[in-house]
């Protein structure tokens, strides 16, 4: 059976005792509180047996909710006391470990429940990580933006990530090799951008906004096509192609261009307006 308090450890004031003096010391003792609790101690350790100091231990509830936290000592040993009786979920946090599968356990009154927590390595514990907002020229974040992450490898640039920001702007590029990297943010309104390269390595987190200015051009439109033979339907290239602005009746040339090689040709930052598209070959004789 193990040893509890029936009443509440109660100390007397200073008794100066001289010569022969003979004095009283009458104590009221007050009942110890009903300890309908128990204590939950244990270890935490690395496979091989290896004690791991200062992780962060965690007592949840039975319906998952944080109860309590400690950490471990030097030796990994933890303890907590007085817990109420129940059942409860038990687990451990150590940076670039990884968190075990919470542990059911059960407190009984006026005992020691004791559990040992086995922790294993993160194989991307040592990796690296990149992070930031997209914001517009304002400082105001920008929402689904589309960001790429270029690995710099033999001065030539290789992607090897693309995520989109979330509502706050914010986007997370984690276990990262040590290397140089580029973050490119995108969005349609806006003209791309590009961050400077920047080196990371030893379990670094490093910062990187980017920010984006609104394309001047973004409400315009374009206009595009083929020019063909109409015979054969083959492509022609250098067709001249102008490009009319229709005002009150009139035709005002805009723009000209040549097709390419495909017979493709493109008009773009076009305003808003009614147009049309000539086109011809022409050549000298």
């Amino acid at each position: 059976m193990p040893i509890i308090d029936r009443y509440t450890l109660q100390p007397s004031p200073f008794i100066v005792v001289d010569g022969r003096d003979q004095e009283t010391a009458n104590l009221q003792l007050q009942l110890a509180p009903d300890a309908d609790s128990g204590n939950v101690s244990g270890s935490v350790r690395l496979p091989d047996g290896t004690a791991i100091s200062l992780a962060t231990v965690m007592l949840f509830s039975s319906n998952g909710q944080p109860f309590e936290h400690n950490n471990s000592n030097p030796a990994g040993l933890f303890i907590f006391p007085r817990v109420p009786v129940g059942s409860y979920f038990i687990t451990a946090s150590e940076p670039t470990l990884l968190t075990p599968v919470r542990i059911p356990i059960s407190v009984s009154r006026n005992a020691t429940t004791t559990v040992n927590i086995t922790m294993q390595t993160d194989p991307d514990g040592q990796k690296n990580a990149l992070y930031g907002i997209i914001q517009n020229s304002t400082g105001t974040p920008v929402n689904d933006a589309t960001v790429e992450l270029f690995q710099e490898v033999n001065s030539t640039l290789q992607m090897v990530g693309i995520v989109s920001s979330n509502g706050d702007g914010q986007y997370l590029f984690a276990a990262l090799e040590d290397a140089t990297y580029v973050i490119r943010a995108s969005k349609a309104g806006f003209l791309p951008n590009q961050s400077a390269p920047v080196s990371i390595s030893g379990r670094e987190f490093s910062p990187l906004n980017i920010n984006l200015s609104a394309d001047p051009d973004a409400n315009t439109g374009t206009i595009s096509g083929f020019i063909t033979d109409s015979i054969g339907g083959q492509a022609i290239p250098n067709a001249i192609v102008a490009l009319y602005l229709i005002n009150n009746g009139n035709e005002l040339v805009t723009d000209i261009t040549k097709t390419n090689a495909g017979g493709f040709y493109m008009f773009g930052d076009l305003t808003a307006g009614t147009y049309r598209v000539k086109a011809s070959v022409q050549v000298q004789e």
